[in-house]
């Protein structure tokens, strides 16, 4: 909790600079990566029509560009037509559904994440922005944010930059990646051959990344969506039984939506990768179990176990937002072992 007398009456920037403390330093680019996979970004919308709201991701995508083109430097980012004019042109391509154009929400709420901080210059000093900036303040040129916790580090050279920006794509518009490329502001080459030379040289395997795996077992519940198997033992270092699985394989679509990812036990997951099951779109919407032609019952329980499975319904998540993406499932479905 904020120490009430020592901020009450007169906001300042130490506010920002004491919640921030409060939240683990982003210190490596993973870090970085994993910051912005689990941005506070919000659900709308009913039914079909229910998805993450777009607007933060935009306007990170929109502040690297600032910052590679010199139009912004790490701490000191300004509310600015430019900058309003960047946000739309990802905005174009990315929004779906009744999603609005306006910038000034992420660039105001994004401090709800741990490494934002939008403040308004005045005369005695830099304070803390109190709701979101107006078209009026973009002509001031008054209203700033910064980037904070670390982040501000891994923002600064061109093959960080568009590890970020590939690691927003991947996360929340992995299927608008080739639309998307070519916006990035960058040196050093086409946006492709940047996006070659970063996943050559990545360390950490593909599809490994762990707040996609956090976010897949949050939604799920920690329970495999083909037998219902959840054990979780938060004593023993939060110890779960279940994996969080890509239905399409991150090598083969570089895609960490949750609607890519399913929450599967150890058992059915190795099954479901060696293709002997698969989840299948089905008629309503959801998914349903199929399995493998090449399994017979008779040779083992375990053959049998599987067997039983065709026909079942994949365990949905809580959200309905994050249910499997029929595309996905239609992969896996194709691919079963016939």
């Amino acid at each position: 909790m904020v120490p009430v007398g020592r901020f009450a009456g007169h906001a300042t920037v130490e506010v920002f600079e004491y919640l921030a403390s409060t939240y683990a330093m982003i210190s490596s680019i993973d870090d970085a990566v994993e910051a912005l996979y689990d941005l506070n970004v919000g659900v709308i919308g009913h039914g079909a029509e229910r998805h993450e709201r777009p607007h933060k991701p935009v306007l990170l995508l929109t502040v690297l560009d600032l910052i590679a083109t010199g139009a912004a430097t790490p701490d000191k980012i300004r509310w600015s037509q430019e900058l309003r004019s960047r946000f739309s042109d990802y905005f174009d391509l990315v929004c779906s559904h009744d999603d609005q154009c306006t910038p000034e929400n992420p660039f105001f709420y994004l401090r709800q994440d741990r490494f934002w901080e939008p403040f308004r210059m005045e005369q005695n000093g830099l304070r803390p922005l109190q709701t979101t900036p107006t078209a009026g303040d973009a002509a001031d040129g008054m209203v700033f944010a910064k980037l904070v916790g670390g982040l501000e580090q891994f923002v600064l050279s061109a093959p960080n930059r568009l590890t970020l920006r590939l690691a927003i794509v991947s996360r929340y518009f992995p299927r608008l990646r080739t639309a998307l490329l070519p916006l990035f502001a960058d040196g050093g080459g086409t946006p492709v051959e940047q996006t070659t030379r970063v996943e050559e040289s990545a360390g950490q395997p593909h599809g490994r990344n762990p707040a996609f795996r956090r976010k897949i077992l949050e939604i799920y519940d920690c329970q495999c969506t083909a037998c219902g198997l959840r054990i979780r033992l938060p004593e023993i270092n939060d110890l779960t039984f279940v994996d969080a699985a890509h239905l399409i394989p991150f090598e083969v679509e570089p895609n960490d939506n949750p609607t890519n990812g399913i929450a599967l036990c150890k058992n059915h997951h190795w099954a479901m990768d060696r293709f002997l099951i698969a989840p299948c779109p089905a008629d309503d919407g959801s998914g349903i179990w199929r399995a493998s032609g090449k399994l017979k019952g008779r040779r083992s329980r375990g053959e049998e176990e599987l067997l039983a499975l065709d026909g079942e319904p994949v365990l949905p998540p809580a959200e309905e937002a994050f249910k499997p993406d029929p595309r996905s499932l239609a992969w896996r479905c194709e691919r079963l072992v016939a």
